[in-house]
């Protein structure tokens, strides 16, 4: 009996020998290495790339969401109290870039390739921006349609108690929903890819939480868009620069609302799909889990390519984080109307404010900042 005769039966059936190499070249072709990690991505890159991939993302983006939350401070025509829920929204993509990105970093830069407590507060973290994100969107949206669309007063709509009041609602409602489904388990678990079958809770979140949002931000667009169309298709209708500005704005966070929904698409799809089936391939989920979460380091430069105001304060934050060698603390003398073409001031002294020469107080319209005009009216005197 020769080698081949000893590897098959009698009756040429494999024997058990050829069986036992081909279970060793099944599983060996598929090493649970080839894994995609829900907290350090795929394996098949180096630690190396994955680390400065996710610490470019961590920078750049935290960089840019302190940027456009700084915007809103320091341009004047940018300090309205609607412009909050602006805010918001940076605020929930910098928790993103500036815990939930670097606590994967740690863990590549431990050596430690996966972990489920890191999984987990990355998953309730990311449940948490998510749900704020939605619903600061559609605040957004409302107050742009207030602001323009209404004959009332936008102060009276959105001022300062209700915008903070609802503001508070919505970091509260993300919170406890996120919450709930962190310490109870009772939607889908991103980290072991496994549904708990609690439906009724799940579909309650997806409709009221997420779906209803989005569709009436993206109805709330929409009317915008029509309403103002035929407004300004009037004849003899000449809109105010203030209302012109204003429109731009909205046209961006319009814009913004788009992109949010172009990165967490793809993800909420395969979301959808996973609270019914277990899903086998952790390459498509954690994927686009991880692409929609990117959407927090790009967001902010949405901002500043898509609006001018937010784009020249942009610009002097830069100019003023990159040449500015100290920070001053007392009143420069300077000749009357000499002043500087492009600079920002920081004083430690309150009433010595940040400002933009951009904004409408300096725009030559009679609308001067209350300093400045006050310094004017005692030297007039």
């Amino acid at each position: 009996m020769n080698f081949t005769d000893a590897l098959t039966t009698p009756n040429g059936e494999e024997s058990f020998i050829i069986t036992s190499l081909a279970l060793v070249s099944k599983h060996t072709t598929r090493a649970p290495s080839t894994e995609v990690s829900p907290v350090t991505l795929s394996p098949e890159w180096s630690r190396l790339a994955r680390l400065l991939l996710l610490s470019c993302l961590s920078v750049v983006g935290s960089l840019g969401n302190v940027f456009l939350i700084s915007s809103i401070m320091i341009e004047d025509h940018l300090k309205k109290a609607g412009n909050a829920f602006i805010v918001s929204v940076a605020l929930a993509d910098l928790l993103v870039t500036s815990f939930l990105i670097p606590s994967s970093a740690i863990l590549l830069l431990a050596g430690i390739d996966d972990s489920l407590a890191v999984c987990k507060f990355q998953w309730f973290l990311a449940a948490c921006t998510f749900l704020v994100s939605v619903l600061s969107l559609f605040a957004t949206a409302v107050e742009n349609y207030m602001r323009l669309c209404t004959t009332q007063d936008g102060s009276s709509w959105f001022n300062k108690t209700t915008t903070t009041v609802i503001l508070l609602l919505i970091w509260i409602v993300g919170g406890t929903s996120s919450g709930l489904q962190f310490v109870f388990s009772l939607s889908f678990d991103y980290c072991t890819r496994k549904s708990t079958g609690i439906v009724p809770y799940q579909i309650a979140i997806v409709a009221l939480l997420i779906l209803l949002p989005i569709v009436l931000t993206f109805y709330t667009h929409v009317r915008i868009i029509l309403q103002v169309r035929r407004s300004t298709g009037a004849p003899n209708y000449k809109p105010s620069l203030a209302y012109t500005w204003d429109l731009a704005l909205a046209r961006t966070n319009f814009y913004s609302f788009l992109v949010f929904i172009v990165f967490w698409l793809p993800f909420g799809v395969v979301f959808t799909y996973a609270t019914t089936k277990i899903i086998p391939n952790s390459r498509i989920l954690y994927n686009t889990a991880w692409f929609g979460l990117s959407k927090s380091c790009v967001h902010n430069v949405v901002y500043c390519l898509t609006n001018r105001h937010f784009r020249s304060a942009y610009v002097s934050l830069f100019h003023y984080c990159c040449c500015k060698t100290n920070v001053s603390t007392v009143r420069r003398t300077r000749a009357e109307g000499a002043r500087p073409t492009a600079d920002v001031r920081v004083h430690i002294i309150p009433g010595y404010n940040m400002y933009s020469y951009t904004s409408p107080q300096r725009s030559g319209n009679g609308n001067y900042h209350w300093y400045w005009g006050k310094q004017r009216h005692v030297q007039e005197l």
